[in-house]
Parts: C-alpha cells; sequence; structure tokens
C-alpha cells in the first residue's frame, strides 16, 4: 500500500512540476517504462533515485519526507509472511487517507454515530470540537474547517468518484450541537443524496433484518492497473489499512453489501432525514 501512495504522491509531483514520464525516466538514466512502474506502485525506488526525483520536481520539504517515509515503509521485510494484513499507523495517518481519497474511483463508507468527515458542515464540526472543549474558534478548528472545504470539493470535481455511503439512523437522531446545527447538517445530507455520483442510504431503527455492525470502516476502490481495494479502519489516534490478504478485503465488501440490504433505499432515505431534519427545526423554532 505504501509503493501505490508513494506512486501517487510522485505522479502528482511530476505533473504539478510539468514533466513527462519520458523526461523523468532520462533523468534518472533509466528505461522509459521505469517511473510507470513506479507511479502505478508495481515498483519501489531507491532512495537515490527518489532524491534525484524530489529534487527534478522541486517538491517542498514537507513532500520530500512524505515521500521518503513511503518508501521507507514501503520495503519489503525480510521472513514477512506474504498473506499478513498490511497495517499503516503513525502520526500521518490522515494524510495517507486523503491521498486515497483523492485517488480512488470508488469509496464506500459505513457510520453509525456522527456524520461522516466528507459530509459535515462547518456548523457541525464546531459542534464536535466544542464538544470536547476545544475553543471553536482555536486554530485547530479552522484548520480542520479548510482541510474539510477542500475534501468536500471531491464530491463535484470533474471526475468525481463514485460515494456510497450507509449510515444509522443513530447520526441522525444524535444531536451535535444546537437543534439549527442539526437541521442544517441534515438538510445538506439531503442535498448532497441527490448529487448523481453520490448513493446516501440510511439504517432505520425499526428494520426487521439484522446485519451485525462490526466498526466503522472506509472501502477504497481504484480503476488503475494492479489497484487492490484498501479498507481503512479509524482509531482513537491512528488509523489502520489493510490492504491483504484478498478473503480479508472480500468480507469488509461483503458486509457493505448487506448493510446496503438492510438499509432504506436512497429516495426513502432521503426521506427520513428530510422528516428529522424538520423535527430539529420545529424544536428550534420553539426555543
Amino acid at each position: 500500500m505504501q509503493r501505490r501512495l508513494l506512486g501517487a504522491e510522485l505522479l502528482r509531483l511530476r505533473e504539478l512540476a510539468g514533466f513527462t514520464q519520458e523526461e523523468a525516466a532520462d533523468r534518472l538514466g533509466k528505461a522509459g517504462n521505469k517511473i510507470s512502474r513506479v507511479e502505478s506502485g508495481k515498483v519501489g525506488i531507491d532512495k537515490a533515485d527518489l532524491d534525484v526525483l524530489l529534487a527534478l520536481y522541486k517538491a517542498t520539504e514537507k513532500d520530500a519526507l512524505w515521500c521518503r517515509e513511503l518508501s521507507r515503509l514501503g520495503k519489503a521485510k525480510r521472513g514477512r509472511p506474504s498473506a499478513e494484513t498490511t497495517l499503516y499507523l503513525g502520526p500521518s495517518w490522515f494524510r495517507a487517507f486523503r491521498d486515497l481519497e483523492t485517488d480512488a474511483t470508488e469509496i464506500k463508507k459505513v457510520d453509525s454515530e456522527i456524520v461522516t468527515g466528507l459530509l459535515q458542515t462547518d456548523a457541525y464540526i464546531r459542534a464536535l470540537f466544542d464538544a470536547e472543549g476545544i475553543d471553536p474558534t482555536d486554530r485547530v478548528v479552522e484548520d480542520a474547517l479548510r482541510v474539510r472545504a477542500d475534501r468536500r470539493r471531491l464530491l463535484t470535481r470533474e471526475g468525481a468518484a463514485r460515494f456510497e455511503f450507509v449510515m444509522s439512523e443513530s447520526v441522525l437522531r444524535r444531536q451535535i450541537g444546537s437543534p439549527c446545527v442539526m437541521a442544517e447538517q441534515l438538510r445538506h445530507l439531503a442535498e448532497v443524496a441527490v448529487l448523481p455520483n453520490v448513493t446516501l442510504q440510511v439504517i432505520p431503527f425499526d428494520s426487521q433484518s439484522y446485519v451485525r455492525w462490526t466498526t466503522n470502516f472506509t472501502l477504497f476502490r481504484f480503476g488503475h492497473e494492479m489497484a487492490n481495494d484498501i479498507v481503512y479502519l479509524e482509531m482513537y489516534s491512528d488509523a489502520a489499512y489493510l490492504d491483504k490478504p484478498p478473503e480479508t478485503l472480500r468480507r469488509y465488501a461483503e458486509l457493505f453489501t448487506r448493510l446496503q440490504g438492510v438499509a432504506l433505499g436512497p429516495v426513502e432515505s432521503r426521506h427520513l432525514i428530510e422528516v428529522v431534519a424538520d423535527d430539529y427545526a420545529v424544536v428550534r423554532s420553539r426555543s
């Protein structure tokens, strides 16, 4: 997985710098397909070649550090079982998530308690920080708002990925902030739900079918060659990325399909969201 993240990052840096794959390979003194194989994650790259590319692309210090970290983590470990699940843990876990989110062609997301970050409104985000005792005007909150604004554009950009969201009714009923904040947040969900590349479904409390909720997760799928699915599991202060074995990835994909099966359809889900939003609006008007 780290090789694929590194390849995607080097692709981004090369395109920003305005070089073709052939020009970059020529600078390395390598065969013409070397850059293609690195950028697709098929092969790794040694430190010397990586340093040449980073200098050629005029990478920032922050981007260079990230690429070197991915290169280090992507090196094969002697004696490691081939079927071992790969976990990515560390302080840069969210950057890895954003890289995958940007590169994916399909994103499937399950949430059981709060609105997923990509769909959160600014007021909802501020309310979440406030509930943690963090001043909503603090710089960390402003940074979070800026990042979320960038991420929201993924929903409507040219060539946008296909998004599928499944959430529990708890997400709608769990009050974050004031009734006004919740009404605005749910109306935003209803608006996103009609985008042509978005499917949003809600599992109601009175669902007669039971499918075991294991944990919140995100399933990334990619359109390019040799790109397997990746499952993202968020923890308290870190995250895990599962990219093998295939059986594990298949089971998460099957779980997502089963959860969709017990959820309301997209139209019914949007209606429920609007009903709950109206309930919050009524409470707001009375207060």
